[in-house]
């Protein structure tokens, strides 16, 4: 049987494997420059010398430098919230595993890269209306995926305000610790105190939901 081949003689499947190493070499490259440049700072014709890919292809295969940010926002996110394995321990009923997915948010990775993009992104948006819209939708995600896992630790409606404000607690938690990160130095500092204070305060507003929630309560 003959396998469909395209005009360079290759099957499909290693052409959408090598359009794929490419998008992810794009992504990679434009990653770097924004976190040394800044979005702002940073044009697409920079990413074409630094990833060695012309600016024709890059921008066949992202319309705008925004999509860039985006497709590099949203799988960043979707790595630190990792949606599936929440979901997976709620329908186990795993609440170890949900409390351990909550205090990420307040939680040290010495990946230190990886706290610069959301600032740059709430910089951005500020005169970007692209970009702004890319806040919101983050915003909405993050605060959904954490209602859910907040709503299976600690059930009922007579809780919704208390989950809603205790949402709200992590997630300025979090933030600040993002912040913070950035903003200093972080050269020769441990975040890991202050991270353990975090997360004991995170933790008891956590016990405290959910003996409320507990039933004859």
């Amino acid at each position: 049987m003959s396998t469909m081949l395209d005009c360079w003689g290759l099957p499909p499947t290693v052409q959408a494997g090598r359009a794929a190493e490419r998008r992810q070499r794009i992504l990679d490259t434009a990653r770097r420059l924004f976190i040394q440049n800044g979005f702002h700072g940073t044009g697409v014709a920079q990413i074409a010398v630094a990833s060695g890919i012309k600016v024709g292809q890059i921008y066949r295969d992202f319309s705008s430098k925004e999509d860039i940010i985006a497709a590099i926002a949203f799988g960043d996110l979707s790595q630190f919230l990792d949606e599936a394995t929440l979901q997976r321990a709620i329908e186990q009923g795993d609440m170890d595993a949900v409390h351990q997915w909550i205090l990420a948010f307040v939680t040290y990775d010495e990946d230190i890269d990886g706290y610069r993009l959301m600032p740059e992104i709430m910089a951005e948006s500020s005169r970007n209306p692209r970009i702004a819209r890319l806040q919101e939708q983050i915003s909405t995600r993050v605060r959904d995926a954490l209602a859910v896992a907040l709503e299976a630790y600690a059930p009922g409606d007579a809780r919704t305000t208390a989950r809603s404000e205790l949402a709200d607690l992590i997630l300025t938690l979090g933030g600040g610790l993002c912040q913070s990160i950035v903003m200093e130095a972080f050269q020769g500092r441990d975040y890991q105190p202050l991270c353990r204070r975090l997360r004991s305060i995170v933790i008891r507003e956590l016990d405290t939901i959910r003996d409320e929630a507990a039933p004859g309560r």
